[in-house]
């Protein structure tokens, strides 16, 4: 199928030069990196003025690669160039192939670099695991070579912007991922978690403006059917069985088997990133640990990325200088850039300065302490609880809410402990969430919000948040009268954030944040005993 794809060269110099691709977001195009003069930030000019060629194309499926009617029009080859939404076997190959075709042309050099944003972030995690390989379409791998010299290529450096590592733990989470160690793809997936409504009609209804499969037609790219499959919510069928497992293995980096080396790798996430946290880029990292795999890591947590992020412009220009360091120190001079975690706190209002900013050599080195909350009595949670209002509020795809202040009167069928600061407090991480749940009825779900509430008790600023599917009460067979018990451990996405003296910080337990989080089917009660919490303070 065509792609349409744009190249920008250094204006002296001679081939090959060091090469980078820049992969779009969702429902953009390759425009989206084109700029008029070198601004310092990371796209096709600054790049170019920089020494390297640069990359540029519209993934299939969107603008003029078969994704607009007038782009198919007299162009058979479009006839099945639908979205395969990054794809390792489609999209992923895409990359791989044109950046060979430069290579063969002598343009460029072998070891590449690549870049992109939110979808093409994903993407990016992609190319760096599979590193020198390309996957199949029967699923296996083999050696990436350029299409008509077969000249050995791989990645050399990569800069992934707001990206997931596991669409499912992204779009669907059930609490399974923890940040402080190495999740399994099959704990994000078992049970099936708790979708994020207002976001996956967001980003469907993005989809549907370009180029979709025919529902049921392609079972790697049925976006129709998954979308609808996810929606429908509990009991779990066949096809929503079948979308997570197709999401892991060929359009998520947790899909593929590390190699045993890696390139240079930089990732931001936003702490307030309401679709893409930074526990993505944790759970990448970690699956690195624990493959004992020692590549050159730059991690960027900031107020930056999807949903919540202020985008505050020091925060922009601060990650900028540092990954163009970075990519420099791989791509021209050749060399290995330390590992380094940069992390900016979140504050507000917006035109207040993001602070503090610290850094460290590594993620866990971010913390000297801990703030715990604790309570044993009897708390009881209900499908049917809390404010709705509240929930409306911090709906993130459509508005930010962020720097609102909202009520702290107590809602009906929650669940909370808190604990007042003697003094200024930098949390930094996710809360864990330890508890006893004893429940009745059917399809459980517990969303946790992580409140900053005000020395008047009146109003609350909102810090984090996190769903959990319990592994309990979820068949189809369960009922009303079903009882069971289980003993649980999730956390909250991560946020770096200081509680002013005096203020409180509150944990919430709610039976829906719906629309954010889908509200169940099912009816149920939670009684939370025994309900532990932890958060890494600095």
């Amino acid at each position: 199928m065509p792609l349409d794809a744009n190249v920008a060269l250094p204006a002296a110099g001679k081939g090959p030069f060091p090469l980078i691709v820049m992969l779009h977001g969702l429902g953009g195009d390759k425009s989206n990196w084109e700029v008029t003069s070198d601004d310092g930030a990371v796209d096709d000019v600054t790049m170019a003025t920089r020494g390297y060629a640069v990359l540029m194309y519209t993934a299939r499926g969107f603008g003029n690669s078969c994704g607009t009617v007038q782009s198919r029009a007299g162009t058979p080859a479009c006839a099945k160039g639908w979205i395969h939404l990054a794809d390792q076997r489609y999209e992923i190959r895409d990359t791989q192939y044109l950046a060979g075709e430069l290579v063969d042309e002598g343009l460029v050099k072998p070891q590449i670099g690549v870049t992109g944003i939110s979808y093409g972030a994903g993407q990016t995690l992609e190319l760096a695991a599979l590193e020198n390989r390309v996957r199949l379409t029967n699923g296996r791998f083999a050696p990436w070579t350029s299409p008509v010299h077969h000249i050995a290529m791989s990645v050399a450096a990569a800069y992934a912007m707001w990206p997931w590592d596991d669409l499912v733990t992204a779009l669907a989470p059930n609490g399974g991922l923890l940040t402080t160690r190495p999740t399994p793809a099959s704990a994000d997936a078992i049970p099936a978690g708790v979708e994020k409504q207002s976001w996956n009609t967001l980003l469907y209804g993005v989809t549907t403006t370009y180029f979709l499969s025919p529902a049921g037609q392609d079972p790697g790219a049925d976006l129709t059917d998954w979308y609808n499959a996810i929606g429908a919510g509990e009991p779990v069928s066949p096809t929503d069985t079948a979308a997570l497992t197709e999401l892991q293995t060929y359009h998520s980096a947790i899909g593929i088997p590390l190699p045993a080396r890696e390139p240079a790798i930089a990732i931001q996430n936003g702490w307030t990133d309401t679709l893409f946290p930074v526990s993505e880029a944790l759970h990448f990292t970690e699956s690195l640990a624990a493959a004992h795999i020692h590549n050159p890591l730059l991690l960027i947590f900031d107020d930056y990325g999807h949903g919540w992020a202020q985008a505050k412009a020091a925060d922009v220009r601060r990650q900028n200088a540092a990954v163009l360091s970075f990519l420099d120190t791989v791509m021209l001079r050749h060399g290995a850039p330390p590992n380094k975690v940069i992390a900016v706190g979140q504050t507000c209002p917006a035109t207040a300065p993001s602070e503090p900013v610290l850094t460290a050599s590594s993620y866990a080195a971010l913390a000297t302490g801990t703030l715990s909350l604790s309570s044993s009595s009897p708390q009881t949670v209900t499908s049917a609880g809390g404010n709705p209002a509240v929930s409306a509020a911090l709906n993130p795809a459509y508005a930010s809410k962020l720097c609102h202040l909202l009520p702290a009167a107590p809602e009906p069928g929650t669940a909370d402990i808190s604990r007042r600061v003697a003094h200024g407090t930098t949390l930094i991480g996710a809360i864990q969430i330890k508890a006893h749940l004893h429940v009745v009825g059917t399809y459980p779900e517990l969303v946790g919000r992580l409140w900053d509430v005000g020395p008047t008790g009146q109003t609350r600023q909102i810090i984090e948040t996190g769903v959990l599917r319990p592994d309990v009460n979820q068949s189809a067979q369960t009922t009303a009268d079903s009882v069971a018990d289980t003993d649980v451990t999730f956390e909250l996405a991560p946020n770096e954030y200081t509680v002013p003296t005096g203020d409180t910080v509150q944990l919430e337990l709610v039976g829906s944040t719906a629309p954010w989080f889908r509200r169940s089917n099912g009816t149920f009660s939670i009684t939370v005993t025994d309900l532990h919490a932890t958060i890494a303070t600095h």
